[in-house]
């Protein structure tokens, strides 16, 4: 082999050889990082999509399921019409009537049309079957003080009354209705077929508060002496107050009957709205639906009347779902245009404003609608 020939061999790429390669490996890479980049979008849109759906439904389906026990071991026919409740709470540090009690079934308290401002539920229920049967006592009940043997519970019966930890409404034909948990639980020497119920005042803690007032307590404010006018109780069992918000972008549950500790349910979740269904006084057919709020002449549903309490036939709820992750901007784009208008919650609904996050138009959303029945209050039959 000649020299010529062995130095022709040992010859690399020229210099467009080079270029070219290059330039060609430069177009690959534009066309695979537009592929990924295209993957990656809908990728992220179908991701979140998926969250979002899983959280809005988790959350409808959760404050639904919790809407249609409302009313359950609730002598409501009976508790309902009280003038004044007289209930409870102590924490140790914290002490006062229960948080956010009615003694309604549910209650909705309007959040308002601010930015970013989400109605909350309440719902209460027990666990007793025999919640609207009337026991009667057999002695007039001192109420003030506590802890002394006139003022023990000696119902006429202690068939189907909850164990010690339930509870149990005092009430008689005065319209006064005093929450009050079992303590104790012992043979009536005086009638050995029954039992005296003790509900003596203990010092609760923030995870499980007490519901038993002292007699200073409730002297200093104005709880009933005593029960003499047929005086009676009404076995509710176990208690849920469960109360359902929105909280920085997360569904919460509180229920003060358990724990005063707020619950997230689920992330991004960015508004929740209700409304009552109503009836007519004497029926069971909604025909109107209102928000929680005093509008003047059609009547305040803030606050409702024992009446218009047994006009709440329904309620109706949505519940907005966020994506997780922000929407990327169209190339060369400045501002967010993946969300232009608000979510709505039902046609003729509440207004839903998430204005007070500067980003909110970056997001996906999707809004989940029901109606609930109050099945427990048209079982009662409260006209």
């Amino acid at each position: 082999m000649s020299t010529l020939q062995r130095a022709r061999r040992q010859q690399g790429f020229s210099l467009v050889e080079i270029l070219v390669g290059m330039l060609v490996g430069l177009v690959v890479t534009i066309i695979i990082y537009q592929v990924v980049a295209t993957y990656e979008g809908v990728k992220r849109t179908t991701t979140t999509g998926a969250d979002t759906q899983q959280n809005g439904i988790f959350s409808l389906t959760t404050v639904e399921r919790d809407v249609r026990a409302a009313g359950w071991g609730i002598p409501t026919a009976d508790v309902m019409p009280c003038t004044t409740f007289f209930t409870y709470y102590s924490t140790g540090a914290v002490t006062g009537p229960v948080p956010n009690f009615s003694g309604a079934p549910v209650r909705i308290s309007d959040g308002g049309t601010a930015a970013g401002a989400s109605d909350s539920i309440t719902v209460l229920w027990g666990t007793s079957v025999r919640s609207n049967v009337r026991i009667a006592l057999l002695q007039n009940v001192i109420a003030n003080p506590t802890g002394t043997a006139a003022s023990n519970l000696q119902p006429a019966t202690k068939v189907g009354l909850s164990s010690v930890g339930g509870f149990v409404w005092l009430t008689d034909d005065l319209s006064n209705c005093a929450l009050a948990q079992i303590t104790a639980s012992a043979v009536n020497a005086a009638s050995p077929s029954t039992v005296v119920l003790s509900h003596d005042p203990a010092t609760g803690t923030a995870t499980q508060p007490t519901f038993n007032p002292t007699a200073s307590y409730m002297t200093a404010h104005g709880w009933p002496v005593t029960y003499n006018t047929n005086p009676r109780i009404y076995d509710v069992g176990t208690l849920t107050q469960r109360t359902y918000s929105v909280t920085n972008g997360t569904l919460t549950s509180q229920d003060f009957f358990s724990s005063s500790t707020q619950v997230a349910v689920a992330d991004n979740i960015v508004a929740l709205k209700a409304q009552y269904g109503i009836s007519d006084a004497g029926s069971q057919v909604v025909n109107n639906w209102v928000s929680a709020t005093n509008s003047g002449g059609a009547g305040n549903w803030s606050t409702p009347t024992v009446t218009d309490l047994k006009r709440i036939k329904a309620i109706r709820i949505a519940v907005v779902a966020r994506s997780p992750l922000k929407e990327r901007l169209e190339a060369g784009a400045t501002a967010c245009t993946t969300t232009t208008a608000a979510p709505a919650s039902w046609p003729g609904g509440p207004t839903i404003d998430l204005s007070n996050d500067p980003d909110w138009r970056c997001y996906r959303y999707r809004t989940f609608e029901t109606v609930v029945p109050l099945r427990n209050v048209l079982w009662a039959n409260l006209t």
